[in-house]
């Protein structure tokens, strides 16, 4: 059964009477500091119930785990670079949210070389494994390491390395589930709205008739654990668990119990289904405050209460005078939250019939299927989000994701006619609007569809100017209108709103998006070589995102880069073969300034035809 983390954590240093600073595990000769919630690697011997325990020795043979566990712990993750291995599933996520899955012989290799993770895997072993009963040579074993490589983003051999005439040794990090420990279980409970047996204490209970309809995750924000009888971890636990119920609460598309809701939450071994029931909650954000000198360590931890996993873990440091000025630390919680809830729900649309599902699970999975622009994923977007307009029909943020969509089929060449786009729209925005006038993102969206499909300039520029009036922080606004600005020849003022948006989303998992924006800002402020890194960087995020290269072809020209800005100009004919220099220019809102002017002759000059 999986528990908060909090508890696991204390007895941790119950159990083994440790001290700061946390511990470091020794893997293979290496030390390696504790991620998480007191992540590790784990490696060990592989037994008949495919566990990993720490420090076993004797034989490796057997298959490959379904979970790995240590110290109490739970991997159902591994951490590969900036991949990540799903154990139970087989399956690789990018970095970018992109589900790859190996072909078999591949996967059972990556299987294999998981439960020896840290240790040597032999080609004996592997060929064994995966060809028990076929004769083949070194070349088949040698194809399915180059598909791994490939499909973790390897291309160094450090994450999966090769030692010469003996096998492979492949290194990651687990990423944990909580276990709940025997003593834990043992020991006597804290006050908690919780009878042993795990039913409400109280009788009676209301529980809330939530609409079926509603559109958004609820999540909710526990005390944070500290050290006993430390008055000043108890304020930073406070401090820091109210400021990232703040944040998300600011955002329109979370639902955040009340944290006097959560006070009498703050330990026991309850499990999260359990303490998700009680709130009403999709989600948790629990974690521990420890201090040490002049610093203060944040343990914390995301996690689905359906299904008891955890979607994200980290350990932040932060300065112990400091402390309440580090909104960064704050915003990079929220951020790393935001990426885990829509990578978990686009796994989960792919795999799920949309009539189990909730709707909030549907209109996160839709949004990151339709920011991947391949033509599949966009389109199957389209239909998950008429979906729960259909359901939800007077809710106005899957009515603005609607209209963005629409906008993005146009940006990305894919649409037949741009006038009808532009009208659809407007129609989604409008409906968006009437439900809620202050709705910050249908404003954007409406500014976006103004701008882009429409050329209605000042009122575009009004609708942006709405928005960021009721959230000044909201990076997509800053983004868009930043880009608004570089079109209309104003680049100081448009890099300064992009760059912004940039440093507002560290982590997004759209972050592709704020980077092209930024760069095309740059082009506008004359900055052609900052314009091609972040281009650059925006590309190696999405790979198809037509608007990035054409970015990237004209900052590579500006720069003096012609050869890189022709080969640019290929893959960008390739991913767009009916792209022409003088319809794009027609349809941009810069046709009637000078970035239009010299963007379109620089395209001409790399060969993208008239």
């Amino acid at each position: 059964m999986i528990v908060l983390c909090r508890t696991s954590v204390d007895h941790y240093y119950r159990s083994r009477n440790q001290s700061w600073p946390l511990p470091r595990t020794r893997v293979s000769g290496d030390l390696a500091p504790m991620r998480g919630v007191l992540c590790a690697h784990a490696v060990g011997k592989r037994t008949q119930d495919h566990t990993v325990g720490v420090g076993a020795a004797g034989d490796t043979r057997g298959k490959a785990p379904t979970a790995l566990k240590m110290n109490g712990f739970a991997a159902a993750h591994i951490r590969l670079g900036d991949a990540l291995y799903d154990v139970a599933t087989d399956r690789i996520v990018t970095s970018c949210g992109e589900d790859i899955l190996l072909r078999s012989q591949s996967a059972l290799v990556l299987k294999y070389l998981v439960g020896a993770l840290g240790t040597l895997a032999t080609r004996e072993e592997l060929i064994a494994e995966v060809w028990p009963d076929v004769s083949v040579t070194d070349d088949s074993l040698t194809q399915c390491i180059l598909d791994i490589r490939r499909a973790i983003g390897d291309a160094d051999r450090v994450i999966l390395k090769t030692v010469p005439k003996r096998g492979f040794v492949l290194t990651g990090t687990p990423v944990p589930e909580v276990i709940e420990p025997e003593t834990a279980r043992s020991a006597p409970l804290p006050a908690s709205p919780l009878h042993p047996d795990n039913t409400p204490a109280q009788t009676g209970i209301i529980v809330p008739e939530l609409d079926p309809r509603d559109v958004l995750p609820t999540l909710a924000v526990l005390p944070f654990r500290t050290q006993p009888d430390n008055g000043h971890g108890t304020l930073i636990s406070a401090f820091v668990g109210d400021e990232i119920a703040a944040a998300i609460s600011r955002s329109e598309d979370m639902n955040v119990i009340s944290r006097l809701s959560t006070l009498n939450l703050s330990g026991g071994p309850n499990s999260l289904q359990n303490v998700g029931s009680m709130l009403n909650a999709d989600f948790i954000i629990s974690g521990s405050v420890f201090e040490r000198d002049n610093k203060v360590l944040l343990l914390i931890e995301f996690a689905e209460t359906d299904r008891q996993t955890v979607l994200w873990s980290d350990r932040m440091a932060l300065d112990s005078v400091e402390w309440m000025h580090d909104t960064d630390t704050i915003d990079r919680i929220v951020t790393h939250i935001r990426r885990a809830i829509m990578i978990n729900e686009v796994r989960r649309t792919r795999s799920t019939p949309l009539t189990d599902l909730k709707l909030f699970s549907v209109l996160h999975g839709a949004v990151g299927l339709m920011h991947r622009f391949s033509p599949g994923d966009f389109n199957r977007a389209q239909n998950y989000l008429e979906y729960v307009t259909e359901k939800a029909p007077e809710h106005p943020t899957p009515l603005a994701w609607l209209a963005r969509w629409h906008v993005l089929r146009t940006v990305q060449g894919w649409a037949e006619d741009p006038r009808h786009e532009a009208r659809a729209a407007l129609d989604f925005t409008a409906r968006a609007l009437d439900i809620e006038p202050d709705h910050t993102m249908a404003l954007v969206c409406e500014g976006q569809v103004l701008a882009h499909l429409q050329h209605r300039l000042d009122e575009a520029q009004a609708r942006y100017d709405a928005a960021l009036a009721l959230n000044p922080n909201d990076a997509q606004g800053l983004a868009l209108r930043g880009m608004f600005s570089a079109f209309r020849d104003m680049g100081a003022e448009g890099k300064r709103d992009t760059e912004r948006a940039l440093h507002l989303s560290p982590f997004h998992p759209h972050r592709f998006f704020f980077l092209a924006q930024a760069a095309a800002a740059n082009i506008a402020a004359k900055d052609f070589g900052r314009a091609v890194t972040l281009a650059k960087e925006s590309r190696r995020l999405n790979r198809t995102h037509v608007s990035t290269l054409r970015t990237l072809a004209i900052a590579q020209v500006g720069a003096g880069q012609l050869e890189d800005a022709r080969d640019t100009g290929k893959e960008l004919l390739r991913l767009h073969p009916n792209m022409r220099v003088s319809s794009w220019l027609r349809n941009s809102p810069s046709s009637g300034y000078e970035l239009g002017r010299s963007a379109a002759e620089k395209l001409r000059s790399i060969g993208i035809p008239d």
